[in-house]
């Protein structure tokens, strides 16, 4: 039995590392809805490492979109339409990247 525990507590830490990693809280997690979840960490790969491939309207609206999640009040007013937003950015680069990559090989 105390196995059990020690390997769930293990378990939970990872997966609470997994998410900081993804640049969400555990509280963010418990808290919002999954379309919007979905939208983040979206938008925070690819500030974090394709920043370079967005425009500066698109920047900006990943930027804003990250500071209006980690805001309770501003949060609760994004809709699905925001993060639909979001999410075609999102695919937009990963297209790009994978014709980049394609080029490579």
């Amino acid at each position: 039995m105390q196995h059990l525990n020690a390997q769930h507590l293990k378990d939970e830490q990872l997966a609470n590392n997994w998410l900081i990693d993804n640049g969400i809280t555990q509280t963010l997690f418990n808290k919002v809805q999954v379309f919007q979840l979905q939208a983040y960490k979206q938008a925070t790969n690819i500030l974090k490492h394709n920043v370079e491939l967005l425009t500066d309207k698109e920047k900006d609206l990943l930027i804003n979109y990250c500071a209006a999640m980690l805001n309770s009040r501003q949060r609760n007013s994004i809709t699905k339409r925001n993060t639909y937003h979001i999410l075609n950015i999102s695919t937009r680069i990963n297209r790009q990247l994978f014709r980049q990559y394609r080029k490579i090989k």
